[in-house]
């Protein structure tokens, strides 16, 4: 890619500006930046998906054949399959290999992934992180020359990426390149060959891994700007707006930033999932407190989103719940578990992996106007109950910074404002309880902010919060309390 430029149709600014980058065979270079850096745009033209989107200038020289995860991988799961297997063959049977071939293909792109064992699993069955490896291997069963792949470990426990790392190595010793685009300096950016920053279309310098001075930079001057520490290196990435998700090594003992209260907003007692003769959650006992995050960790496919999706009541028709959940505002007599979900979910505020299929109104603001049914009342009295819902949107979109957006349509956000949005919903609605599955995806630094600063002031009102995360960080230095699960138990960290 030589002094490559983009823009947009309908826009006046570049998304990308005299970008020069090299990747070559062998190599692995990631290339992060905040939000709106244009990450995204490097990876769709190098893939060669910009098409007519825009006006380009400069060079792509693209040799081979390339293979690109976007940063919403189960978009690229094809609909066309049920099971794995099936899915990750697809890609091979469309190309004309077919049979014995095809299979072998299939069954060794999951087993360098590590999920071999999902080879005969339902894709509706599959965490959103197993689902994301799934469309990952469908790519790496055609072995492109060129793997580019778009916020790849942002679903990813810390297990799974460092499986991932591993499987790219490979890929980089096969011969191949690999590029990784995002928002974040994880395990995968730093077990890089190089590491690059995009600063509002323009590359920083390069930066060199550690022990990995052998691939050639764009310059020996940028290498020894940047060269140290992979400490030093998260440090700079936090200046350049990048959020660090990497672990805080040894891990701490929890240092709430509120009081612990004795009082219980939410009480969970015996829980279990069953789903098609498949325990999945059993015996799961907690409570959350009146102004304490939660935070909930575990191995992809350990059931974090089912703990939460079976609380709202949001499980297929296969899950079967039992147990007993209790919210404060309603008492001990009621069980949530009896009611629907549109009646849970004026006290359970849930905010799903994919804020998208939560969203359907035409701008920011009438989708909180629409977030919940007015209250009921006389004819007479409606135009001041709109007043009302209108003065309490006007503080949700002051909460959740979205005042300055609040004419646009939600699908032109980026995701973790779309992600911000529906938490606007559920502060709408009233919910005492947020229950948010995998808050951090995607975010940079100011887009981390934005999210303690929402959670901050909902605890600050009595609110409790659970969120799950692969993000240790986060979760060590935000949370009051820190729960695991494994074996379909929760306990406490």
């Amino acid at each position: 890619m030589t002094g490559f430029g983009f823009t947009y149709a309908g826009e006046e600014t570049q998304a990308l500006t005299d970008v020069v980058l090299s990747l070559p065979a062998g190599s692995m270079t990631a290339v992060v930046g905040p939000v709106g850096s244009g990450t995204s745009t490097l990876a769709r033209a190098l893939a060669g998906l910009l098409g007519t989107r825009g006006t380009s200038t400069g060079h792509v020289d693209a040799a081979g054949t390339a293979g690109l995860l976007g940063d919403d991988p189960e978009a690229q799961l094809s609909g066309m399959t049920s099971h794995v297997e099936d899915e990750v063959q697809l890609a091979c049977r469309l190309r004309g290999i077919a049979g014995v071939e095809s299979e072998e293909r299939a069954r060794t792109a999951l087993a360098r992934l590590g999920i071999d064992g999902l080879w005969a699993r339902r894709l509706d069955t599959l965490s959103g992180g197993q689902r994301q490896l799934v469309a990952l291997s469908r790519i790496t069963a055609l072995d492109p020359d060129l793997l580019i792949l778009d916020q790849p470990s942002q679903s990813l426990d810390p297990d799974m990426r460092r499986c991932l790392a591993s499987a790219l190595r490979e890929t980089c010793d096969r011969g191949r390149s690999v590029l990784i685009t995002g928002h974040q300096i994880d395990e995968l950016a730093l077990c890089c060959h190089k590491v690059r920053f995009l600063d509002a279309g323009r590359l920083r310098p390069a930066h060199v891994a550690p022990g990995d001075s052998g691939v050639d930079t764009e310059s020996d001057a940028d290498a020894d700007a940047f060269a140290g520490t992979r400490d030093e290196l998260g440090r700079f990435a936090q200046l350049q707006g990048v959020w660090d998700t990497r672990p805080v090594d040894p891990p701490g003992p929890v240092i709430p930033t509120a009081p612990v209260s004795t009082e219980t907003v939410l009480k969970v007692r015996d829980f279990g999932v069953d789903r098609a003769g498949t325990v999945v959650l059993k015996g799961v006992d907690f409570d959350l407190h009146p102004g304490e995050l939660s935070t909930l960790t575990g191995a992809n496919g350990a059931g974090k989103s089912t703990l939460l999706r079976g609380l709202i009541g949001l499980l297929d028709r296969s899950a079967d719940c039992a147990g007993t959940v209790t919210a404060s505002r309603l008492g001990e007599g009621t069980n949530l578990l009896d009611l629907p979900a549109h009646v849970r979910s004026a006290h359970l505020g849930w905010v799903g992996q994919d804020p998208g299929v939560q969203l359907s109104a035409a701008t920011v603001r009438s989708e909180l106007m629409r977030a919940a049914p007015l209250p009921r009342h006389r004819r007479r009295d409606r135009p001041e109950m709109i007043e009302q819902r209108r003065r309490i949107v006007d503080t949700a979109l002051d909460e959740a910074d979205l005042a300055a957006v609040c004419e646009e349509h939600p699908f032109d956000l980026d995701t973790p404002r779309r992600k911000d949005l529906v938490i606007a919903s559920a502060l709408v609605t009233g919910a005492e309880v947020l229950l948010l599955d995998e808050p951090t995806i995607g975010r940079d630094r100011t887009g981390m902010d934005r999210l303690s600063a929402i959670i901050d002031g909902f605890l600050a009102r009595g609110g409790a919060v659970l969120a799950t995360t692969h993000d240790h960080r986060w979760a060590q230095e935000s949370s009051h309390r820190r729960f695991r699960l494994a074996d379909g138990r929760v306990n406490l960290c």
